[in-house]
């Protein structure tokens, strides 16, 4: 049963005072369950300190965030060996040793075998925490080592940032009867804002690796820190694509909400636009409304390949938002 997350973190406060805690701990949920915050919060009460704000404002040299670096998003074999060698390392007897795997499921095959010994016989004071949306996806010999913690979701605006509330300004602006002007136009606006969105993903993933160096540059060696570069950079992209994934979600769900008025749903994704999305229902057929919707989503699977992200912008933008062509 999926537990709220105030649930969870009662349920996982009682075995520690009780002395009862596992060494490995599956969180799972949907993506806005809540599945960071609950290892936040943990990780707070386990080591008596401060909670903050992110998973990598927690990395210390007793706590170790594992999560895919590669532009393939895998963990590697070399990751978890590094994870191991920190649980092995002495620390304090008041403090344990914390391993995070974030997007567990992005665990190969080999770097999961590699990590079956540490589930099997962990060091005394060592903490696991995986975490992942799609649990079905680890190794049997993975989920039956570790305590499921299911989180339930919860429903939150997609896109709910000020990346989101621009691109429905400007949905808010478009036409329903578009020209190819209006949707070359919105194509260019759509980028930059994807350009805003890279830039500040590398500039907040930048401030974080100062911030690591900073805090371990006596501490550690220097090929460790060195190797961070490349993982920053490769997290710098990932919060990229998942940004400009959100962003997606608001082009597609914009069409979604005029089809559901269309047909009399009463659930809406953006009840506060309803009037923008209504003219856009009104304007259109529900078989147009659905073709917009299918150029939308092959745009997003021809980005996720090598293709030119401008150009291949402006094509799907032309076939979903020009109305001789959504037909």
């Amino acid at each position: 049963m999926a537990l709220e997350i105030d649930t969870a973190f009662s349920y996982l406060s009682n075995s520690l005072k009780k002395k009862r805690l596992s060494h490995a701990y599956l969180i799972t949920g949907e993506k806005g369950s809540g599945k960071d915050e609950l290892v936040l919060k943990l990780i707070a009460l386990i080591n008596s300190q401060s909670q903050d704000n992110s998973l990598q404002d927690v990395i210390s040299e007793n706590v170790r965030l594992i999560q895919p670096e590669s532009k393939s998003r895998r963990i590697k074999v070399e990751q978890m060996r590094d994870l191991e060698e920190m649980f092995y390392q002495k620390s304090s007897k008041s403090q344990y040793k914390i391993g995070i795997i974030k997007d567990a499921d992005r665990l190969g095959e080999q770097a999961e075998n590699a990590f079956l010994k540490t589930l099997e016989e962990p060091p005394d004071q060592c903490l696991i925490f995986l975490i992942t949306s799609f649990p079905e996806q680890l190794l049997d010999t993975i989920l039956s080592r570790c305590i499921k913690v299911p989180l339930k979701s919860i429903k939150k605006h997609i896109a709910d940032n000020e990346y989101g509330n621009y691109l429905r300004g400007l949905l808010s602006e478009m036409p329903t009867k578009g020209s190819i002007s209006d949707a070359l136009s919105l194509s260019k606006k759509f980028s930059e804002l994807l350009r805003s969105v890279k830039e500040d993903c590398e500039k907040n993933q930048d401030e974080v690796r100062k911030s690591e160096s900073e805090k371990f540059s006596k501490t550690t060696d220097g090929k460790w820190l060195k190797s961070r570069e490349d993982f920053h950079k490769a997290i710098s992209h990932s919060r990229y694509l998942a940004e400009r994934s959100s962003l997606f979600e608001v082009l597609i769900s914009w069409a979604g909400d005029a089809i559901r008025q269309k047909v009399d749903v009463g659930f809406l994704d953006f009840p506060e636009h309803s009037q923008f999305t209504k003219l856009l229902s009104d304007s259109h057929t529900t078989d147009e409304l659905l073709a917009r919707v299918s150029a939308l989503e092959n745009l997003r699977t021809d980005l996720e390949t090598n293709v030119q992200e401008i150009l291949a912008i402006e094509v799907g933008f032309i076939n979903a938002f020009t109305s001789s062509y959504v037909n």
